[in-house]
């Protein structure tokens, strides 16, 4: 094979990606934070958890270094810190469990809509409607709770930390509407039958 014929690919450890990847280097420090009362701690790691978000997505683009498989790092990423962080606060009595059940339910759905189109022989997992949405309250939240740890207790802080939730709670009722009716429609669509050579 000669340098013509071979296909470029993509460099894997960019900046971009390598700061995506800290997100899971900081995931400890904050479950850390929260387990042991550590309350600055947490909100820290959290915040530079929450800038490297906002940062590896317009650096790739910047650098000219953005890729299907960033792409997919960083939705990984996202996926694997925001529900370890709702376990976490679960665990350690910071979510009421009906709360807590609702969130899990809501990571199976979004689950089994990406397991629905993979065994249907789909590429990347078409976004929906409102899942930039979605994310965004799911941090928003939980940057909210983390906050708690270091905020005093009031009526104020408790009624702020519903209204946030509920509005999550909407945006993730709509969102797994989607994932249903999407997979519902992969399930139902024909499939081509396979026949052995």
């Amino acid at each position: 094979m000669t340098k013509t014929d071979s296909v470029a690919q993509p460099a894997l450890i960019t900046a971009p990606n390598l700061l995506t990847f800290s997100r899971l280097v900081l995931l400890p420090v904050v479950i850390a934070g929260v387990v042991t009362r550590h309350g600055y701690l947490a909100v820290a790691a959290m915040v530079l958890l929450w800038i490297t978000d906002l940062l590896d997505g317009r650096l790739a683009r910047r650098l000219g270094q953005s890729s299907s498989f960033g792409k997919s790092l960083d939705s990984t990423i996202d996926f694997v810190l925001i529900y370890s962080l709702f376990i976490a606060f679960y665990a350690a009595g910071r979510l009421a469990t009906w709360q807590f059940v609702f969130l899990y339910l809501a990571m199976l759905g979004i689950l089994s809509l990406q397991f629905a189109q993979a065994a249907d022989g789909g590429g990347e997992l078409a976004a929906t409607s409102l899942g930039k949405v979605t994310g965004a309250l799911q941090y928003a939240y939980l940057l909210f709770l983390v906050a708690l740890e270091v905020l005093p207790v009031s009526r104020f802080w408790s009624g702020a930390g519903m209204v946030l939730f509920v509005a999550l709670a909407l945006a993730i009722l709509l969102n797994s509407a989607e994932c249903a009716v999407r997979v519902w429609n992969i399930v139902r669509s024909p499939r081509p039958r396979r026949t052995n050579p």
